[in-house]
């Protein structure tokens, strides 16, 4: 899986979750500035792409997830999905 379709994945997450256009959402995008999605609310989406992707996301590196690339780029390098 390439990171784009990872992108893409985490739009229809993040508009399902969060009623937020998926036009609206960027790889550059901030989840609080720019998504107004708080800290709980991260935790929340964590949950639904643990699901999705099958994987564990330990707390300790999610703090660092200020964008939406910090988390795709996380999911790229710690998944090994196939298409």
């Amino acid at each position: 899986m390439t990171d784009t379709e990872i992108l893409e994945d985490l739009k229809k997450i993040i508009h399902k979750q969060f009623d937020i256009p998926e036009e609206d959402i960027e790889e550059n995008s901030y989840f609080d500035q720019d998504l107004n999605i708080s800290e709980l609310e991260i935790e929340d989406l964590i949950s639904q792409v643990e699901e999705k992707y099958n994987i564990k996301i330990p707390q300790e590196v999610i703090p660092p997830f200020e964008k939406i690339s910090d988390l795709v780029d996380y999911l790229y390098e710690n998944t090994e999905i196939s298409v």
